[in-house]
Protein backbone atom coordinates (compact mmCIF):
# COMPACT_ATOMS: atom_id res chain seq x y z
CA UNK A 1 0.00 0.00 0.00
CA UNK A 2 1.93 3.36 -0.90
CA UNK A 3 1.68 6.25 1.07
CA UNK A 4 -0.32 8.35 -0.13
CA UNK A 5 -3.37 5.87 -0.18
CA UNK A 6 -2.44 5.62 3.73
CA UNK A 7 -2.58 9.42 4.05
CA UNK A 8 -5.56 9.73 2.11
CA UNK A 9 -7.46 7.04 4.23
CA UNK A 10 -6.32 8.47 7.69
CA UNK A 11 -7.68 12.14 6.51
CA UNK A 12 -11.01 10.54 6.11
CA UNK A 13 -11.02 8.53 9.32
CA UNK A 14 -10.22 11.42 11.27
CA UNK A 15 -12.50 13.81 9.23
CA UNK A 16 -15.54 10.92 10.24
CA UNK A 17 -14.35 11.29 13.68
CA UNK A 18 -14.46 14.89 14.46
CA UNK A 19 -17.77 14.99 12.59
CA UNK A 20 -19.67 12.34 15.41
CA UNK A 21 -17.78 14.58 17.62
CA UNK A 22 -19.49 17.68 16.66
CA UNK A 23 -22.99 15.84 16.19
CA UNK A 24 -23.26 13.08 18.31
CA UNK A 25 -24.92 9.62 16.88
CA UNK A 26 -27.15 9.68 19.80
CA UNK A 27 -28.69 13.38 18.67
CA UNK A 28 -32.04 14.53 17.26
CA UNK A 29 -32.38 16.49 15.11
CA UNK A 30 -35.23 19.43 14.92
CA UNK A 31 -36.54 21.54 12.26
CA UNK A 32 -38.44 24.41 12.74
CA UNK A 33 -41.89 22.65 12.02
CA UNK A 34 -41.34 19.69 14.29
CA UNK A 35 -40.24 22.44 17.43
CA UNK A 36 -44.05 23.90 16.27
CA UNK A 37 -45.78 20.85 16.26
CA UNK A 38 -44.25 19.93 19.56
CA UNK A 39 -45.39 22.95 21.27
CA UNK A 40 -48.73 22.76 19.59
CA UNK A 41 -49.07 19.23 21.05
CA UNK A 42 -47.64 20.36 24.43
CA UNK A 43 -50.23 23.22 24.93
CA UNK A 44 -53.22 20.59 23.70
CA UNK A 45 -52.52 17.96 26.43
CA UNK A 46 -52.42 21.02 29.33
CA UNK A 47 -55.54 22.53 27.59
CA UNK A 48 -57.75 19.65 26.87
CA UNK A 49 -60.63 21.12 25.28
CA UNK A 50 -61.65 19.26 22.15
CA UNK A 51 -63.10 23.10 20.99
CA UNK A 52 -60.01 25.20 21.48
CA UNK A 53 -58.06 25.61 17.93
CA UNK A 54 -54.45 25.55 18.75
CA UNK A 55 -51.53 26.99 16.10
CA UNK A 56 -48.08 27.72 15.75
CA UNK A 57 -47.32 31.54 14.89
CA UNK A 58 -44.46 31.65 11.79
CA UNK A 59 -40.99 31.01 13.17
CA UNK A 60 -37.95 33.28 11.59
CA UNK A 61 -36.83 31.31 8.26
CA UNK A 62 -33.44 32.18 9.36
CA UNK A 63 -34.37 29.92 12.41
CA UNK A 64 -31.41 26.54 11.67
CA UNK A 65 -32.41 23.01 13.01
CA UNK A 66 -31.25 22.13 16.14
CA UNK A 67 -29.61 19.41 17.81
CA UNK A 68 -29.96 17.46 20.82
CA UNK A 69 -28.77 14.73 22.36
CA UNK A 70 -31.33 15.52 26.19
CA UNK A 71 -35.00 14.83 26.12
CA UNK A 72 -36.34 18.44 25.25
CA UNK A 73 -37.79 20.65 28.51
CA UNK A 74 -40.89 22.59 27.66
CA UNK A 75 -42.57 25.40 30.00
CA UNK A 76 -44.46 28.30 29.69
CA UNK A 77 -44.31 31.49 31.27
CA UNK A 78 -48.08 30.77 32.81
CA UNK A 79 -50.96 28.59 32.45
CA UNK A 80 -52.53 28.71 29.08
CA UNK A 81 -55.67 29.83 28.45
CA UNK A 82 -58.54 30.91 25.53
CA UNK A 83 -58.45 33.16 22.93
CA UNK A 84 -54.66 34.46 23.54
CA UNK A 85 -51.25 34.33 22.32
CA UNK A 86 -49.08 31.56 24.38
CA UNK A 87 -45.01 31.54 24.41
CA UNK A 88 -43.57 28.05 24.97
CA UNK A 89 -40.08 27.68 25.69
CA UNK A 90 -38.30 24.66 24.55
CA UNK A 91 -35.02 24.05 25.64
CA UNK A 92 -31.96 21.42 25.38
CA UNK A 93 -30.16 21.12 28.30
CA UNK A 94 -27.08 18.79 26.67
CA UNK A 95 -23.83 20.85 25.84
CA UNK A 96 -24.99 22.78 23.29
CA UNK A 97 -27.63 24.16 25.73
CA UNK A 98 -30.35 26.05 23.39
CA UNK A 99 -33.52 27.72 23.96
CA UNK A 100 -36.14 28.28 21.01
CA UNK A 101 -39.35 30.21 21.79
CA UNK A 102 -42.70 29.11 19.80
CA UNK A 103 -45.55 31.68 19.85
CA UNK A 104 -48.94 29.86 19.93
CA UNK A 105 -52.13 31.13 19.75
CA UNK A 106 -55.23 29.20 21.10
CA UNK A 107 -58.93 30.56 20.32
CA UNK A 108 -61.98 28.44 21.48
CA UNK A 109 -64.57 27.70 19.30
CA UNK A 110 -68.54 27.57 19.67
CA UNK A 111 -71.14 26.05 17.98
CA UNK A 112 -73.37 28.71 15.82
CA UNK A 113 -76.68 27.71 13.53
CA UNK A 114 -75.97 29.52 9.97
CA UNK A 115 -77.85 29.16 7.24
CA UNK A 116 -77.36 26.64 4.72
CA UNK A 117 -78.33 28.17 1.84
CA UNK A 118 -80.03 31.66 1.22
CA UNK A 119 -83.06 32.79 3.73
CA UNK A 120 -86.07 35.05 2.02
CA UNK A 121 -87.86 37.02 3.78
CA UNK A 122 -90.90 35.44 5.16
CA UNK A 123 -89.71 31.89 4.45
CA UNK A 124 -90.03 29.19 7.00
CA UNK A 125 -87.12 27.51 8.18
CA UNK A 126 -86.89 23.70 7.81
CA UNK A 127 -84.21 21.13 8.71
CA UNK A 128 -82.53 21.59 5.32
CA UNK A 129 -82.13 24.78 5.36
CA UNK A 130 -79.39 25.32 8.50
CA UNK A 131 -76.62 23.94 10.20
CA UNK A 132 -74.09 23.74 12.80
CA UNK A 133 -70.53 25.44 12.12
CA UNK A 134 -67.82 26.20 14.85
CA UNK A 135 -66.85 29.96 15.25
CA UNK A 136 -64.28 31.73 17.30
CA UNK A 137 -66.16 32.36 20.39
CA UNK A 138 -64.88 36.34 20.07
CA UNK A 139 -66.82 36.65 17.34
CA UNK A 140 -70.11 35.13 18.85
CA UNK A 141 -72.72 37.28 19.56
CA UNK A 142 -75.60 36.97 22.38
CA UNK A 143 -78.56 36.36 20.24
CA UNK A 144 -76.41 33.56 17.94
CA UNK A 145 -78.10 29.26 18.60
CA UNK A 146 -75.83 26.82 19.08
CA UNK A 147 -78.83 24.54 18.22
CA UNK A 148 -81.01 24.26 14.86
CA UNK A 149 -83.96 22.54 16.98
CA UNK A 150 -85.73 26.05 18.44
CA UNK A 151 -85.14 27.04 15.01
CA UNK A 152 -87.21 24.91 13.11
CA UNK A 153 -90.76 25.95 11.93
CA UNK A 154 -89.71 29.73 12.22
CA UNK A 155 -89.68 32.39 9.96
CA UNK A 156 -87.31 34.83 8.82
CA UNK A 157 -88.11 38.38 9.08
CA UNK A 158 -85.26 39.41 6.66
CA UNK A 159 -83.03 38.12 3.77
CA UNK A 160 -80.18 35.62 4.97
CA UNK A 161 -77.29 34.79 3.19
CA UNK A 162 -76.04 31.13 3.05
CA UNK A 163 -72.98 31.23 5.56
CA UNK A 164 -74.13 33.34 7.86
CA UNK A 165 -75.00 32.87 11.61
CA UNK A 166 -78.97 33.42 12.55
CA UNK A 167 -79.53 35.84 14.97
CA UNK A 168 -82.92 35.73 17.29
CA UNK A 169 -83.68 39.11 15.96
CA UNK A 170 -83.39 37.69 12.33
CA UNK A 171 -86.11 35.74 12.83
CA UNK A 172 -90.04 35.33 14.06
CA UNK A 173 -91.29 32.16 16.03
CA UNK A 174 -94.21 33.93 17.19
CA UNK A 175 -95.38 36.30 13.96
CA UNK A 176 -97.78 38.86 13.20
CA UNK A 177 -101.50 37.37 12.01
CA UNK A 178 -100.73 33.90 13.13
CA UNK A 179 -102.08 31.37 15.11
CA UNK A 180 -100.45 30.36 18.56
CA UNK A 181 -100.72 28.13 21.09
CA UNK A 182 -101.88 29.36 24.39
CA UNK A 183 -100.67 27.83 27.70
CA UNK A 184 -101.33 29.25 30.98
CA UNK A 185 -101.01 27.29 34.63
CA UNK A 186 -103.51 27.55 37.17
CA UNK A 187 -103.11 25.69 40.59
CA UNK A 188 -100.87 22.74 38.68
CA UNK A 189 -103.12 22.14 35.64
CA UNK A 190 -102.09 23.17 32.56
CA UNK A 191 -104.24 24.98 30.14
CA UNK A 192 -104.01 25.30 26.87
CA UNK A 193 -106.42 27.57 24.24
CA UNK A 194 -105.57 29.09 20.40
CA UNK A 195 -104.94 32.85 19.86
CA UNK A 196 -103.93 35.45 16.96
CA UNK A 197 -100.46 36.98 17.64
CA UNK A 198 -100.91 40.78 17.58
CA UNK A 199 -97.07 41.24 17.23
CA UNK A 200 -93.70 39.20 16.15
CA UNK A 201 -91.83 38.07 18.95
CA UNK A 202 -89.07 35.64 19.31
CA UNK A 203 -87.77 32.81 22.03
CA UNK A 204 -88.43 34.90 25.60
CA UNK A 205 -89.61 38.04 24.14
CA UNK A 206 -93.18 39.27 25.42
CA UNK A 207 -95.62 40.01 22.81
CA UNK A 208 -99.16 41.01 22.69
CA UNK A 209 -101.99 37.50 22.05
CA UNK A 210 -105.63 37.82 21.15
CA UNK A 211 -107.35 35.01 22.73
CA UNK A 212 -109.77 33.58 19.77
CA UNK A 213 -112.05 32.37 22.32
CA UNK A 214 -112.67 35.42 24.62
CA UNK A 215 -111.31 38.06 22.51
CA UNK A 216 -109.27 39.34 25.55
CA UNK A 217 -105.75 40.57 24.62
CA UNK A 218 -103.13 39.22 26.49
CA UNK A 219 -99.40 39.65 27.63
CA UNK A 220 -97.43 36.35 27.02
CA UNK A 221 -93.80 35.28 26.75
CA UNK A 222 -93.21 33.24 23.89
CA UNK A 223 -91.54 29.85 24.57
CA UNK A 224 -91.30 28.24 21.33
CA UNK A 225 -92.67 28.30 17.90
CA UNK A 226 -95.87 29.60 17.71
CA UNK A 227 -95.98 29.06 21.24
CA UNK A 228 -96.86 31.58 23.92
CA UNK A 229 -96.79 31.29 28.01
CA UNK A 230 -99.62 33.33 30.35
CA UNK A 231 -99.26 34.24 33.72
CA UNK A 232 -102.72 33.48 35.47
Amino acid sequence: MSLLIKIKRYSVFYFLASFCLSFPLHAKIFSKEQLQEIATSYIKEKINNPEVTINALPVDPRTPNRHCQSELELSTPNNPSFNRQVTIQIKCNDENHWNQYIHVRTVEMLPVVVAKSNLARGEIITKGSVVIEMMPSHFVRAQYLENTQPLIGSRSKRNIQSGMAILLNQICMVCKGDSVNIYASIRGLKIKTSGIALEDGTLGERVRVKNKKSGKVLNARVDGVESVQVSI
